[in-house]
């Protein structure tokens, strides 16, 4: 029996102009060099959210099950399985972002671990944990969580989200930011791209001195940004030099919807908004960085 793969890009970055509209258009393919970089194994649960660190790529699985592959060799074959401190049915898994800290004992900085899962307990919630590394084994443990409580933005005039909250950290500027829409994304809520805005919340990255559990609030909002509704929903992204990068796409689930787009959007007020994005048949679930390189992963079964 073969096993099933999924493909993970590497695409080159390239600046393009500003948009100006938050309607959804289709836009001609961009010239950016895009090909496969690791083909990889796939386990049973749905790939979701996935970072990189020296020469090992943690792709996250739905309920919070990871599979790491070597950067290096680009082998398909992980080099090692294991569980989240995390993991339980709710947790999507739906992004992951290495901060600036490093718990003792620690073989890697902090991972967030955003779910993703609108409607669950955890739907606003940080899981921040230490994975460490021994030989071929690899572990993890929860070192702090962080909830978010969005009680009181609106009145304070910063803009209100719906819910399932991305979380990541800008190692560059020691920035915590939060990442979702004003109404959900979904059809039959958002039926027009005019009725929605994509918003980004800009945090301090709690030390782990600051306790087992923190609540970000009203008064630690450090900024904000609303963007336009540009993409029909988002799946995992980024944040690299204060520039929030997170990607769409269906492939052949949607047909009507197959170009697949990669945004970079300034995590700053001014700046241009920044496309780079090519025609792919494939489900994009995450991207991260590797310096002068884009990574676009996805969850493309292959029999």
């Amino acid at each position: 029996m073969k096993m099933k793969r999924t493909v993970l890009y590497i695409a080159a970055l390239v600046a393009f102009p500003a948009v100006s509209s938050a309607q959804l258009y289709v836009e001609p393919e961009q010239n950016v060099d895009c090909s496969v970089f690791i083909e990889k194994e796939r386990g049973e649960n749905a790939q979701q959210g996935l970072e990189i660190w020296d020469r090992y790529v943690f792709a996250l699985e739905d309920g919070g099950h990871v599979r790491v592959f070597d950067f290096r060799t680009a082998s398909g074959e992980p080099v090692a399985k294991f569980d989240l401190a995390s993991a339980r049915p709710d947790n999507h898994a739906n992004n992951a972002s290495f901060g600036i800290e490093t718990a003792p004992g620690g073989s890697f900085p902090l991972l967030y671990v955003t779910n993703g899962k609108v409607g669950s307990e955890i739907e606003m919630s940080c899981f921040v944990e230490s994975i460490k590394r021994r030989g071929r084994k690899f572990s993890s443990e929860i070192m702090q969580t962080i909830k978010l409580d969005t009680a009181g933005w609106r009145g304070a005039g910063y803009a209100g989200i719906f819910g399932a909250p991305s979380w990541m950290v800008d190692r560059d500027r020691s920035s915590l930011w939060v990442f979702s829409a004003r109404k959900r994304t979904i059809h039959k809520v958002t039926r027009n791209a005019y009725e929605n805005q994509y918003v980004a919340t800009k945090f301090r990255v709690p030390a782990l001195a600051e306790g087992k559990v923190v609540t970000l609030a009203l008064n630690d909002i450090e900024d904000q940004v609303v963007f336009p509704f540009d993409t029909w929903f988002t799946q995992a992204g980024c944040v690299k030099d204060g520039k929030i990068y997170y990607c769409f796409g269906l492939g052949e689930r949607d047909a009507s919807r197959m170009s697949v787009c990669v945004h970079v959007h300034p995590a700053v007020h001014d700046g241009d908004i920044l496309h780079f994005h090519r025609n792919l048949l494939l489900e994009l679930v995450s991207c991260g960085h590797r310096p002068g390189i884009g990574i676009i992963d996805s969850d493309a079964g292959r029999a």
